[in-house]
């Protein structure tokens, strides 16, 4: 999926923005549908098999129920599924078309894989009407299929969030990550919670309630439903907490914790939901319940596309760069287009560093001044830092190419002899 990077064309500052809110619209299609659809069909499976060892006819009806319900037809798969994540590779592949280090491979793997966990579990979906036996193998291999879909599609995401801090050494080792776990993970968990919500509200409030022709299958689907969400449910703060400690601290921003915090919110009415669903059943309720669940799920896309903004600040403001000189040459005006290096310093630098203030790394009027006479060295450095000073942690990879090294290596240089010439 590489090759994508070098077709795409130079955006400006305005249509990144663009694409980001893009991916939100399309990552909130996305989730939830295939989320449901992988929960539903574990579910559904597992039913099946267990109505052949008790012999229930209710476990039969709610395996079959459970299919129909999260897969809606092979039609809203395509649309829900297949095509807003070939839209989100042709977007991330705009948006890291100056990058080194790419999701694509990841994203690419894991269509490829969804493609073929659809097929599975549409057959599987279809068995149920159209055959005598229903054929649980085509369940099954769907489930594995699907499963390895969402963990490349994890990476992917990873990839993307952690951008500017973490550089993967191979598809396997990545894979295993603890970054790639947490957030496989937290959807694993987030899935099976939307789906129990799903399955409430689909059989109990959508088109007056399937379930509440059968009391008895309707007890029994109620109470199935309602175990399954409050134990995905429960682990979901854990995994909230985790997966915001494992993001770095110069990719955080005061909207990202308020989207985390709204998402809380939400998870804790979704608690609130859940028990006056157990006390006082009312079948309005799941419909709060789901959609408290699913709002829940765009915070946590919108925090991430928020994430993936604040460490692409640097790659976003070149492609715009790259841009204007594009358009420049085509309205015939010529002339390179530069990022100066404080726009670079104010973009990347700025959450660590401080002139006169000690803030995560050393005040820049304090260290600076040995590399007065020696820029070279200085353009090195940022290009590729090492541990100096024991007092403080490592200086990250900013990931600049040499000219932008450079660009801000001259901007510092020109602001410390500008402060020791005050003193």
């Amino acid at each position: 999926m590489e090759f994508l990077k070098d077709i795409a064309l130079p955006q400006s500052a305005e249509h990144i923005q663009l694409l980001h809110y893009m991916l939100i619209l399309i990552l909130f299609l996305f989730i939830p549908f295939v989320s449901a659809i992988f929960g539903g069909t574990v579910l559904s499976v597992f039913y099946k098999k267990k109505e052949k060892i008790d012999l229930d006819e209710n476990c039969r009806k709610f395996s079959q129920d459970i299919i129909e319900l999260v897969t809606v037809n092979k039609k809203a798969g395509f649309i829900l599924g297949l095509v807003p994540l070939l839209t989100a590779i042709l977007i991330f592949s705009q948006l890291f078309q100056s990058s080194e280090n790419s999701n694509l491979v990841y994203l690419g793997i894991s269509f490829l894989l969804f493609v073929i966990a659809f097929n599975f579990i549409y057959d599987y979906r279809n068995s149920f009407n159209y055959l005598n036996n229903v054929d649980l193998n085509s369940g099954k291999i769907g489930v594995v299929f699907l499963f390895f879909a969402l963990w490349f599609f994890s990476a992917g995401m990873s990839v993307a969030v952690f951008y500017d801090n973490w550089k993967p050494e191979g598809i396997f080792s990545s894979l295993f990550s603890s970054i790639v776990i947490i957030r496989f993970l937290f959807l694993l968990v987030s899935a099976f919670a939307i789906t129990g919500g799903a399955i409430l509200f689909g059989l109990f409030y959508l088109d007056g309630g399937k379930a509440n022709l059968d009391k008895n299958y309707g007890e029994f689907a109620k109470w199935k439903a309602l175990k399954i969400t409050f134990t995905a449910t429960i682990l979901l703060p854990l995994l909230f907490f985790a997966n915001l400690v494992i993001i770095p601290g110069s990719s955080l921003s005061g909207g990202v914790f308020a989207y985390i915090i709204i998402g809380l919110f939400l998870l804790f009415l979704a608690y609130n939901f859940l028990y006056v669903i157990f006390v006082r059943f009312s079948s309005k309720f799941t419909a709060l319940l789901f959609f408290s669940l699913l709002f829940m799920v765009l915070t946590i896309i919108i925090s991430d596309q928020l994430v993936i903004s604040n460490s692409t600040k640097v790659s976003s403001a070149i492609l715009a760069v790259h841009y204007e000189e594009l358009l420049a040459d085509l309205k015939g005006e010529g002339g390179p287009v530069e990022l100066s290096g404080e726009e670079i310093y104010q973009i990347r630098c700025v959450a660590c560093h401080k002139f006169d203030v000690k803030l995560v790394g050393p005040p820049h009027n304090e260290v600076v001044p040995k590399y007065f006479g020696n820029e070279n060295q200085l353009t090195a450095y940022i290009r590729n830092p090492s541990k100096i000073d024991p007092n403080y942690p490592p200086m990250p990879n900013p990931g600049l190419r040499p000219r932008e090294a450079k660009a801000v290596a001259e901007y510092v240089l020109e602001q410390v002899k500008k402060n020791v010439e005050k003193q």
